[in-house]
C-alpha cells in the first residue's frame, strides 16, 4: 500500500488536517482529520510503501502501553478512513464500474 500523491498534512488550530492538492481536489472532497498517532505514521506513510503490520511495529516502537491487538485495530480503522476518503492506494477499485457486456444475438 502506499498513499496517493497530491496529498499533504498540515496543522491548522491543533489538528491535523489532509489537504488535497491538483487534480487530487476533485478526488478527495471531504476534510479528513486525523489524530497526532495518525500523524506521526503519516510522515512514514508519505515516503514507503507500507503493509499493516509495518504500521503497527511503528506504533509499537513509538508508544510505551499499547497492546498489538490495539494498534492494529486502530490502525485498520485508520486505513479505512484513508480508503474510503480516496487517500489510499491500495489496490482496490472504489465506486461504481460500469462495464457494457455485448448484447446477445
Amino acid at each position: 500500500m502506499k498513499l496517493k500523491d497530491g496529498l499533504m498534512l498540515r496543522e491548522v488550530a491543533g489538528q491535523y488536517v489532509i489537504v488535497p492538492t491538483g487534480k487530487r481536489v476533485r478526488e478527495v472532497t471531504s476534510i479528513v482529520y486525523i489524530s497526532s498517532s495518525a500523524a506521526y505514521l503519516w510522515e512514514y506513510m508519505k515516503d514507503h510503501e507500507f503493509e499493516k503490520e509495518d504500521l503497527v511495529e511503528r506504533i509499537l516502537e513509538h508508544y510505551e502501553g499499547v497492546t498489538r491487538e490495539k494498534a492494529a485495530a486502530d490502525i485498520e480503522k485508520f486505513l479505512k478512513t484513508l480508503a474510503d476518503n480516496n487517500i489510499l492506494d491500495d489496490g482496490v477499485v472504489r465506486g461504481k464500474v460500469f462495464v457494457r457486456m455485448p448484447e446477445k444475438r
